[in-house]
């Protein structure tokens, strides 16, 4: 969600952060219309919490009551009523209470409001990532979290495509790096431990080596399966990629494979990379790769003594990849 919002670190990220776990306190809390302790309250107000000159403990004791729920990384929480919350976080701090609103709080947030606003109406968004619709059991996640627990015996393989999702607004690869740190957070908690998975990325230069750039044009790296290819083979969780441009390939993601199948590269770039992050595969090999035929592949890789040149075997369903003739 912050790839999407692209808040500023220093005032914006702190607010948008805040009204997030304010809404999933309000979430949390139910139909009840304030949070109570010891007889001071914070209201709920058509489903936003209420922060303006009220005190801080029964904030606090319910968010330490509920801290694994608040904190669980989800957007689990009613992402139309964001805006509006973000400006009841715009108030001043006096200590024990919150003050009356801070207007300088809200002239840095506006921009923020203003993306956020934008987001929840944007089509190619919405399509994707349900924007103005609750959470329901066909919910992305929820698929991939019954796929990959141990209870799961029956299904093996799980195919996600990508064919209807737009290009624009780079939600592509924002979606697909959201996979990758829902993965990474579930390898990280040992999910993975007893039933290990392979992830398998076919055209992986149009997701992978991205980033994505805010108002103040820094650039935040979508990296989560880079980081997944680095740290996440201990975890029970594997990298598979497929791409017909290794030069476009994260060079840390690439030294982590541990095996090569290499079809025919002519770019200069393409057969570097890959040298660079196979050490097995020597120059004399490398030159076959402009002049290999077609199912012809050099197999490549840690737990191969030398190169070998293989030569597959056509495919009973062969993909329709044939270039369209001009007439």
């Amino acid at each position: 969600m912050f790839f999407l919002l692209k808040p500023s670190p220093r005032t914006q990220t702190p607010k948008l952060m805040e009204a997030i776990r304010s809404l999933k306190m309000v979430r949390i809390a139910g139909e009840v219309n304030q949070i109570k302790y010891k007889g001071e309250a914070i209201p709920i107000v058509n489903g936003l919490l209420k922060k303006n000159g009220k005190p801080k403990k029964p904030y606090e004791v319910f968010y330490y009551q509920n801290i694994s729920a608040i904190e669980n990384g989800m957007a689990d929480f009613d992402f139309m009523k964001l805006p509006r919350q973000i400006n009841e976080e715009c108030v001043f701090d006096n200590g024990t209470n919150w003050g009356n609103l801070a207007p300088n709080d809200v002239s840095h947030c506006v921009s923020l409001i203003s993306r956020v606003t934008n987001l929840s109406n944007t089509p190619e968004l919405n399509q994707i990532f349900g924007f103005q619709q609750m959470k329901t059991n066909n919910d992305l996640t929820d698929i991939l979290s019954e796929f990959i627990s141990d209870e799961n015996n029956d299904i093996k393989l799980l195919r996600l495509n990508l064919e209807s999702v737009k290009y624009d607004f780079q939600v592509r690869e924002t979606l697909v790096n959201a996979i990758g740190k829902f993965l990474l957070t579930k390898a990280r908690s040992g999910s993975f431990r007893n039933s290990p998975v392979v992830v398998f990325i076919d055209e992986a230069h149009q997701f992978l080596n991205k980033s994505i750039k805010d108002e103040y044009f820094d650039s935040k790296p979508l990296d989560a399966f880079d980081s997944i290819a680095k740290e996440c083979r201990k975890y029970g969780l594997f990298l598979c990629i497929a791409t017909q441009m290794p030069r476009d390939i994260p060079q840390g993601t690439l030294s982590q494979m541990g095996t090569f199948i290499a079809h025919r590269l002519i770019n200069h770039y393409d057969k570097e990379a890959v040298s660079s992050a196979c050490n097995t595969a020597n120059k004399n090999t490398l030159d076959f790769l402009p002049i290999l035929g077609e199912g012809e592949a050099i197999l490549t890789g840690v737990d191969f003594p030398m190169p070998v040149i293989m030569k597959f075997e056509e495919p009973k369903v062969k993909p329709d990849s044939s270039t369209p003739k001009l007439k």
